[in-house]
Parts: C-alpha cells; structure tokens; sequence
C-alpha cells in the first residue's frame, strides 16, 4: 500500500499503517487488506468502520500474540510455497485464487483463515464501544410477484418450517389497487409517515445504506417515489433494480464475453473492468454515488448470475448488502425470468437478447421455483451476521393469502389476531423498526 494514500484514513489507522502493519501481515492476507485500503473511500460506512476496527486492534498486538495468531497461517504458506508464486498483494485475482485451490493445503488454509478471522473479529468488537450499544431492530421483507404460479401448500417449502405462517385479510385488494400499494401505504389518505420506510429514513442519523430496496424489475420504484423521499429517494435508500441497470449489465456482458478461456486473459479483462469509468452506464441517482457503483462493479465482477438473471441479482445484492452494509432494512423484490434461448449458453454470461433473435419467452414456473428458493437465501444470508440475530424476515407472496414470518419469540406480530389487514401488518412493521 502506498504512503501516498494514507492521509484519507482516520488518525489511528493511519498510525498502524505508518507502523509496518502490513509488512506483519502473511502475504495470502494482503491482496484483501490492499484492495480494501485502496478502495476506502468508496467503502460503506460499516466496512469502513470494520476495517478500522480490524486493523487497529491487529496494531495493538503484542509481537508475541501478533506471530501467535499467525502462526500456523505462516507455516502453511510456507508448505504451499507461495513466496515462490507470481502472488498478487494489491488485488484479488482469479490466477491467486486458482494457485491457492490447487494447493494440497488449501483446505487446511482456509479453515485456519476462517479461524483467525473468527478470533480477530471477537476480540476487537470486546474493544469497540458501538458494537456493544444497543443495535436497532432489524427487518428484511422480501416480496414475490402476483404473476408467478405458486400454491399455499408448497410455497414455503424452502424454509423448513423456521418460521411460521399468517393469515392475510386481502378483502380490499383489487387489480386497480395492487396489494403492494396498499401495503406500502400509497394512495389510502393516511399520513405517509406512518410507512416504516419513512420511519427508518427519519431516524436520527440515517444514512443511505441503512435502507436498501433491491428490485428484479421496477416494482418498487413508485413506491420509493412516492412514500420515502420524492424529490431524491436514492439519497435516504440504496435503490437497485436490475431491469434499471440493463445498459450497465450489457456494457459489462460485452466486456467479459470478449475473454479467452484461459485465467490469464480473464484477469487482463477484470482487471480493466475494475479501472474503467463505468458511470456512464449507471442510470440516474446510482451514477452520482460512488460507493455504489463499486459495489455494483463488485457484484458484476463475481460471476455469481446476477449479471443475467433478475432474481439472482436480488439475492445476490442482497447477501453483499447484508455482509458489506449492514442495513436496519432491507427490501427485495423477485420478479420474472426469460426461458435462456435455444443454441445459446448462460453458463458463459452471454447475453441472450443479442445472441439470438428469437423472442423472448417468460419462464413463470422456473421463475416461481427461482424466487421461492432465493428468498429463503435472502434470509440466510442475512442470519449470519450477529446484527441480525433478533431480526424479523417477512416473507410475502402478492397472489396469496398468508405471509410468512422469522423473528424473535417476544415479536407482538405474533398476537395479532388473524387474518391480520394490510394495514396492520405494515403497522407492526412501523412500530418494530422504530422499536
């Protein structure tokens, strides 16, 4: 990391670095640390402050506790020989990761990384003052389509009974008034603030990324317009929608369809995709936030699907939210996925929409067996994080009936009599998050 840098750090990371901190770092440990330095401005407010947190307390150590920690993590590089490696230390590469897999020690390595990591994190939240203040009530809502074809028997399958069902009075729920409509509130003569959407927004010192909607089409753009801040809601929510991110995906598909298939090449392509301006291709109110153009650029870069399919970018969006964020709520909402073309591969990323003129046909069972699937790991990716250990996950299918909901024992939702009204669900919701 260059000293040329560390002005932008606060004053106690700053003084670990001007220490040699990562000259005592294993080398498998520095492509992540220097990624992450390098990047600190675009960094949430949580990763930041982990960082902070992290690095400080590894610059308090003693040097015998320092080596002891990484003890075993040396001895095994050593095994690997990984000094005798082209190793990257300032960024994550693919050809790093494929020499540490191949490795025979890679398993011992990684449980021994995952077990430091474990023992950092606990001893340097003992030292933290904020981790150990009362941490606001959590929420992650997750939303499924009034198009997609699911019955009351199967629909929660997924979650193996963790949580439990309720009945829903849909009564006033008509096609001119869409049930989410309703249950955010719009358009019903009550006072918005009663939405706990803006209940959040409104909290003292609320940032951005406390509040997140990710969406697999535009479901939940009125809703953001009208209920949490109309004249700028991207400045009180991260809001991404993966239907309005369709000339970032494309730009970013035709990049990486441009590769060879060999790991050479495809680090020579991430590595120009990390350094190109990639603004341009952001639509409004996404392009002006830094932080979230590198975290989309992150996303994109992680071939994880949700370059191509809706449902996996809300879930995958929403498991980096969880990790890299932290937000008091989060909004998912699935949506619907094309049947992939004839003679044409997903596997590869390729766009379907360019390689084939074929029409484009919806897949509303694949995209219900999707959905149901990826919501339940919605939530898992959430619980596993400590902060969401007394969280509410509530789970909604637009055509049916009943919702499906994981939170703690004392949760006064559980004693509303049923079947509970849109209105007092989303009045439970209110009064939880501003709990």
């Amino acid at each position: 990391m260059s000293t040329q840098r560390q002005p932008q750090f606060p004053g106690p990371l700053q003084d670990v670095l001007d220490h040699g901190l990562l000259k005592r770092l294993p080398i498998t440990f520095l492509p992540s640390t220097n990624q992450q330095l390098a990047g600190w401005s675009t960094l949430f407010p949580y990763e930041q402050h982990n960082l902070l947190r992290t690095l400080t307390y590894l610059g308090s150590l003693d040097a015998g506790s320092f080596n002891a920690l990484f003890q075993r993590i040396r001895e095994l590089e050593t095994l690997m020989q990984v000094g005798n490696w082209p190793f990257s230390t300032q960024t994550l590469t693919l050809q790093d990761a494929s020499l540490l897999a191949r490795s025979p020690y890679y398993l011992q390595w990684r449980q021994e990384v995952n077990r430091v990591f474990e023992r950092i994190d606990g001893e340097s939240r003992k030292m933290d003052r904020t981790m150990q203040e009362r941490q606001p009530n959590r929420l992650v809502l997750i939303i499924l389509p009034p198009n997609l074809p699911v019955d009351r028997a199967s629909a929660w399958k997924p979650w193996r009974g963790e949580g439990r069902e309720l009945a829903l009075d849909l009564s006033g729920i008509n096609s001119a008034r869409p049930f989410r409509e309703v249950f955010f509130n719009l358009g019903n003569g009550k006072d918005p603030t009663t939405n706990f959407l803006q209940t959040v927004a409104k909290r003292p010192g609320h940032l951005a990324s406390d509040l997140w909607v990710v969406d697999a089409e535009r479901m939940l753009a009125p809703v953001l317009a009208t209920s949490v801040a109309p004249a700028s809601p991207d400045s009180v929510a991260i809001c991404l929608s993966f239907a309005r991110l369709k000339a970032f995906r494309q730009a970013f598909l035709q990049r990486l369809n441009s590769m060879r298939k060999d790991l050479s090449d495809a680090d020579k392509i991430y590595a120009l995709l990390r350094k190109t301006n990639v603004s341009p291709w952001c639509p409004p109110g996404v392009a002006q936030d830094p932080t979230v153009v590198e975290f989309l650029r992150s996303l994109f870069l992680s071939g994880n699907g949700a370059l191509i399919f809706g449902n996996s970018f809300v879930e995958w969006t929403a498991t980096e939210a969880f990790r890299r964020a932290r937000p008091q709520v989060l909004v998912a909402a699935m949506g619907t996925r094309q049947k992939p073309k004839p003679f044409t591969s997903v596997a590869v990323f390729e766009n379907q929409e360019v390689a084939s003129p074929l029409p484009s046909v919806p897949d509303l069972p694949g995209s219900a067996l999707d959905a149901s699937m990826l919501a339940r790991y919605v939530w898992l990716g959430a619980s596993r994080y400590a902060e969401y250990d007394r969280a509410l996950c509530l789970c909604l299918h637009e055509n049916l009936p009943v919702a499906y909901a994981v939170g703690p024992r004392q949760l006064p939702l559980w004693n509303e009599p049923q079947p509970i009204k849109p209105e007092r669900l989303q009045a439970h919701l209110n009064s939880w998050v501003a709990g």
